[in-house]
């Protein structure tokens, strides 16, 4: 994708942010942010994100994260150098495999899931 693209990408976010707002459903993180500058309704579970707040965290933010793994061989450093993989590691819902119904899940689905995405060689955290 080129610079103009991911910019263009980058100022609607912003926007979106700033003017539509986003639902944020912790009261701590609701405060945290009034805090900080964002307009917070609390009744609503709603902020609404000045760009000037979202770029100064962007400053502040670390340029690189290690995910640990229990084997130190195994760790994953983001750090812009390429694409990683993961997966959620959370789905509300899932299809059963048994009866193909919708239905919540369980912790059995998050350990069968999370033994899947083992095996696999493209993802890089679980």
């Amino acid at each position: 994708m080129s610079q103009n693209k991911t910019e263009a990408i980058h100022h609607a976010s912003l926007e979106v942010l700033e003017s539509t707002g986003v639902e944020v459903m912790s009261s701590k993180a609701l405060d945290i942010l009034k805090e900080a500058g964002a307009k917070v309704d609390y009744s609503e579970k709603h902020a609404a994100i000045p760009r000037d707040l979202v770029e100064e965290a962007l400053k502040r933010a670390p340029k690189t994260i290690k995910y640990c793994a229990r084997d130190p061989e195994n760790d994953s450093m983001l750090d812009g150098s390429g694409p990683h993989f993961t997966t959620d590691g959370y789905a509300p819902f899932v299809r059963d495999f048994e009866t193909g119904e919708r239905r919540m899940s369980v912790r059995e689905d998050l350990v069968c899931w999370t033994k899947i995405a083992d095996y696999l060689n493209n993802i890089h955290v679980v």
